[in-house]
């Protein structure tokens, strides 16, 4: 299996070319796969269909360098004074992101579990009533439509954004619920029609509506994982977001992470392990890869970084977003990124305590 392990410059160019749809996992400032999303800024890889699940950082990047094309997403905000990310916005509003479909986090997870299962949709009721199912950004270009061969306009996107059918249950699975001992305690508050309302809305026929989401399927997706075994076996601490879903409904799934470890290290407590060998395509190791953000009981997140960004950036041209971002990672490789850029001082200065996961003495709003 150790043709596994390469290099993020190796795994970028066997893997990443122009045009690629590429999912990016971790969670806002939560173990991104920085390292990976570097190296393709280095490799200058473009025309990008970028989908992510509550990002932004990498996307930020990307977007800066002028590397994305269609974006697909579920957050647009930034850590560190952004409630939208600077050159995400101005791309947008500039055409350099030509096109960009939205959803929510929940039908967005939804869609990445139908992925890994390999299955046609998975329901979903959170997005109901929202204007996200106005809006369809991919349909109005044309691209859910198929080719006169009957092959679809892009292998990444579904003939159709949602679906929305009659419940052929009737509500019976909504909580809470009734027993025979009467009602159920959950904090699962999804049954809005148990008191009669139900609607014909979406559908024209009186009955409880359920919306279904198609699965998600990019040609690459990155994940970072604190450890990964040299076999390919893939260990993620902490909050998993939609890193374990996301990782498998992929073609190819690369894998960066803070250290490589003998098989037999996993396999001690194998109940603790997500992505099993034989999914993994490419393994990246790479200590300190995901700063700025937090990888658990490793190192937190650099919220300075975030504050000094914001600064840098605000306000200025896309031009000049551009020169900060080519400027930022203009590095041999990670290790020559994280010694000059941020220096040794600093990233040990965010080490995790082994008693609390991160690190509890961190200014968080030092600048």
């Amino acid at each position: 299996m150790n043709d596994k392990i390469m290099s993020a410059k190796e795994a970028v160019e066997r893997f990443i070319k122009p045009g690629c749809h590429i999912a990016f996992g971790g969670f806002t400032i939560l173990r991104r796969p920085m390292t990976i999303a570097r190296e393709i800024v280095r490799q200058d890889i473009g025309d990008l269909f970028v989908t992510m699940n509550g990002g932004t950082l990498v996307e930020e990047m990307l977007a800066g360098a002028g590397l994305i094309k269609w974006l697909e997403s579920t957050y647009l905000g930034l850590e560190g004074g952004m409630p939208v990310a600077y050159a995400i916005r101005k791309c947008i509003e500039e055409g350099v992101i030509e096109l960009v479909e939205d959803y929510s986090n929940w039908s967005f997870a939804q869609r990445t579990l139908a992925g890994r299962l390999g299955l046609p949709f998975m329901p979903c009721m959170g997005d109901l009533g929202s204007d996200l199912i106005e809006y369809d950004t991919f349909g109005k270009a044309g691209l859910r439509q198929a080719n006169e061969d009957g092959t679809p306009k892009h292998f990444g996107i579904p003939p159709a954004k949602y679906h929305i059918i009659d419940d052929p249950f009737d509500g019976f699975g909504l909580r809470p619920s009734y027993f025979r001992s009467g009602e159920d305690s959950t904090g699962n508050k999804t049954n809005f029609y148990r008191t009669g309302r139900k609607s014909a809305k979406y559908t024209g026929e009186e009955g409880v509506k359920v919306l279904l989401v198609p699965p998600l399927k990019p040609e690459v997706s990155v994940i970072r994982a604190q450890r990964a075994a040299i076999d390919g076996t893939v260990r993620i601490e902490g909050l998993i977001g939609p890193d374990f879903d996301q990782g498998l409904c992929g073609k190819t799934l690369i894998v960066e992470c803070e250290r490589i470890c003998p098989a037999d290290e996993l396999r001690m407590a194998p109940e603790h392990n997500q992505i099993a060998a034989h999914f993994v395509d490419a393994i990246v190791m790479q200590p300190y890869g995901g700063y700025p953000t937090a990888v658990p009981n490793y190192y937190d997140y650099d919220y300075s970084w975030f504050r000094k960004y914001t600064e840098a950036v605000n306000k200025g041209s896309l031009e000049d977003v551009k020169a900060f971002w080519l400027d930022h990672v203009n590095s041999v490789d990670d290790w020559d990124y994280l010694e000059k850029n941020v220096g040794y001082d600093k990233l040990f200065s965010l080490r995790a305590d082994h008693n609390y996961h991160y690190n509890p003495n961190l200014d968080r709003f030092a600048k």
